[in-house]
């Protein structure tokens, strides 16, 4: 799938986005992040990639899942 780098308030992440999901990989180091406030940035990054709203993120500080929710129910960009 294709990349795209998105960095949210100093946290760096790919995104990669295939139809009504994204997935985001925090590529950048920090130490000992709180999953709190990257689940909000990654969040933000599969926004910011797909043009979609990210409901229900889950995972780590490291990998992130979102489900996206397109304007009109299409897929995401």
């Amino acid at each position: 799938m294709p990349m795209q780098r998105v960095t949210v308030d100093g946290s760096t992440f790919e995104v990669r986005v295939r139809g009504n999901l994204a997935e985001a990989v925090r590529i950048n180091t920090q130490y000992a992040p709180r999953l709190g406030p990257i689940r909000e940035r990654a969040r933000r990054a599969m926004e910011a990639a797909s043009g979609c709203d990210a409901d229900r993120v889950l995972g780590d500080q490291a990998l992130l899942v979102g489900q996206l929710s397109c304007p009109g129910g299409e897929s995401a960009k």
